[in-house]
């Protein structure tokens, strides 16, 4: 195991000069990134294999496939959360839960003798979003790149280069080094090898990509990217500015006044929830008139369904009640029936000696109806 740590520490040491970077690959901060490098064209398989990051223009190894003091091959190796795996002729390099620190230029070596197999620049960028008037504070670590002097600064990206928002005023060797412009600041805190970006009341127009950076104005390109932030912000929801929409008017530059937007959003809602109550008690009305008519039509059904007697055909009305099946209604019907006039006849099945002997009046004739049983056999 010390010769394995001694061999590490050798590699370190020495390193790798420098190599340009073949593509830059852009990530975002937590996601997880992988590449493979083949080496088809090199002789043996059982080599070491390496992942190294330039650090002051030296490449320093990050994962091997080297395992043990006896040099024993091994096609897996990890090393923190970068994990280096050898199949099949290519070299495969896994990166998970990626930070902005972890920015910088990569390369896969094959060998001791450090041959390069792919150079890349690997940039892992935040992604914020905010709301408008909200404030924004990034910390860009800078360390793990290997230097703290220097200018920093705050620059936004363009199409062609990034324009400086903000830098500190002089380089910083120890200490603390802060400037500010407009809604804008920096502070460098060399000690932690720390930039510290702060903007405040953001609006739309700020949304765009930027850059904590090395700034050199005499030098093209002037800035250095430590890390990229990508920006979004947002206008506030209208719902949730309801609580603080006043009913004053504003005035234009031409003198006409304006009513302010939530007003309107306000007279929508009041208008839905109008239109919503009017519905649903419409709904209720129709329900209930519904209830009503059949309790009805069930009552008068069940009053002309009985035979009448002469007691109700003297009846001027006939009075029900009945109850909702769900006893939150009450209701009676009428039953109203014309009274016979004095010339109508009336028909009663009497026997005459339960006819008044003298009726006042009433003009009263008397018939005697008998009915003659037909025979079984006559068909008629």
């Amino acid at each position: 195991m010390e010769l394995r740590v001694t061999l590490l520490l050798l590699l370190c040491c020495t390193g790798l000069q420098a190599e340009t970077p073949e593509a830059e690959m852009s990530q975002q901060e937590g996601s997880t990134f992988s590449i493979q490098c083949p080496y088809t064209t090199q002789p043996e398989n059982e080599q070491l294999k390496a992942w190294c990051r330039m650090r002051n223009e030296r490449c320093q190894l990050e994962v091997l496939t080297l395992d043990s003091v006896q040099y024993r091959y091994s096609d897996r190796a990890m090393q923190g959360h970068i994990t280096i795996k050898d199949y099949n002729r290519t070299v495969s390099i896994t990166m998970s839960d990626l930070q902005a620190e972890d920015s910088g230029i990569y390369s896969c070596v094959y060998s001791n003798n450090y041959v390069p197999l792919k150079t890349i620049s690997l940039n892992v960028y935040k992604e914020l979003h905010k709301w408008e008037l909200d404030s924004l504070s990034v910390q860009c670590p800078y360390g793990a790149l290997g230097y703290s002097w220097g200018r920093k600064a705050w620059c936004r990206q363009g199409q062609a280069q990034c324009s400086l928002v903000v830098s500190t005023v002089y380089p910083s060797t120890w200490g603390s080094n802060g400037a500010r412009n407009k809604s804008s600041s920096i502070q460098d805190d060399t000690r932690t090898r720390t930039v510290t970006i702060t903007m405040d009341k953001l609006q739309v127009q700020d949304s765009g990509v930027y850059w904590c950076a090395l700034y050199n104005p005499n030098q093209r390109p002037a800035f250095i990217r430590i890390m990229e932030v990508r920006l979004s912000v947002d206008k506030i929801p209208a719902a949730t500015t309801l609580s603080v929409t006043t009913s004053s008017s504003q005035k234009n530059s031409s003198g006409n006044s304006t009513q302010p937007r939530n007003t309107i959003t306000i007279s929508v809602v009041l208008c839905i929830l109008l239109i919503l109550a009017f519905t649903i008690t419409t709904a209720l009305c129709i329900r209930q008139r519904k209830k009503l008519k059949t309790g009805g039509n069930r009552q008068a059904e069940d009053i002309y369904d009985k035979p009448e007697s002469p007691a109700q055909l003297e009846s001027t009305e006939n009075m029900g009640r009945t109850t909702d099946d769900s006893r939150d209604l009450n209701y009676i019907t009428l039953d109203f029936k014309p009274r016979l006039s004095s010339d109508e006849p009336l028909y009663c099945n009497v026997e005459p000696s339960q006819a008044p002997r003298k009726p006042e009046d009433e003009n009263v004739e008397y018939a005697i109806i008998t009915h003659k049983q037909l025979p079984k056999n006559d068909k008629g």
